[in-house]
């Protein structure tokens, strides 16, 4: 039994909430026990080539970067692929809403890792809508004169059938593989978004609903994904 007590609250409230505590710690370490497996997997796929795109940040639009450039002085990448196709009005709200959260946690990340944000819209129009958003931290590129969203299984059958999907390169021996991606579509990067376990701390719980509220809408999302 815990030894924490709140103002006023009663003895079945406390039993409730210490018998909540015991699923919360093994919530925790079966996060940490995944994470674990995940960094004993196996060596995966070499790069299949060293893809060119073109950066999407202030100062640098539309100037080619090779996917090694993207490690700077690190021997890890992650790499999130988000939803913004060349025919898209505006991106996805979903990944708006992750990027929102990461471009503020960006610095941080950057200390042990790379961390860059790819879509297959042009560079001109990630970096107009990173500057709508107020994006100024994260690092964007454009793939849209690269294969690699179709290699890495970031699209479907054109670029403007785009997925969202989390990869992480590593280099090793002066050499580059891919060391793991989300295979899952929804909320596929659940434990880093703030926005759905925020929720989770209050008597609502998530909204029922599949993406967050935001203040735009994206008709080609709506009409191209109806699900």
């Amino acid at each position: 039994m815990s030894e924490l007590r709140y103002p006023n609250e009663s003895q079945e409230y406390r039993d409730a909430r210490d018998s909540l505590l015991k699923d919360e710690q093994e919530l925790i370490d079966k996060v940490k026990s995944v994470a674990a497996r995940r960094r004993s997997l196996p060596r995966g796929g070499e790069l299949k080539e060293d893809y060119v795109f073109q950066w999407a940040n202030d100062g640098k639009v539309g100037k080619s970067v090779k996917f090694s450039d993207l490690f700077g002085d690190k021997n890890t990448l992650l790499l999130y692929s988000w939803m913004f196709g060349p025919s898209w009005d505006k991106p996805c709200l979903s990944c708006t809403s992750l990027i929102d959260g990461f471009d503020r946690s960006w610095y941080q990340v950057t200390r042990d890792a790379a961390f860059v944000a790819i879509a297959k819209a042009p560079p001109e129009r990630i970096y107009a809508w990173a500057k709508e958003r107020g994006w100024s931290q994260m690092a964007l590129v454009s793939g849209a004169k690269s294969p690699f969203q179709a290699d890495y299984k970031c699209q479907g059958e054109n670029g403007d059938m785009q997925l969202p999907v989390m990869l992480t390169f590593t280099k090793r021996d002066g050499k580059i593989f891919h060391f793991w991606s989300t295979e899952t579509t929804m909320n596929h990067v659940d434990t880093v978004w703030p926005y759905w376990n925020l929720m989770d701390f209050t008597p609502e719980g998530r909204p029922d609903y599949d993406t967050p509220p935001q203040k735009f809408r994206s008709k080609f999302l709506e009409e191209h994904y109806p699900d």
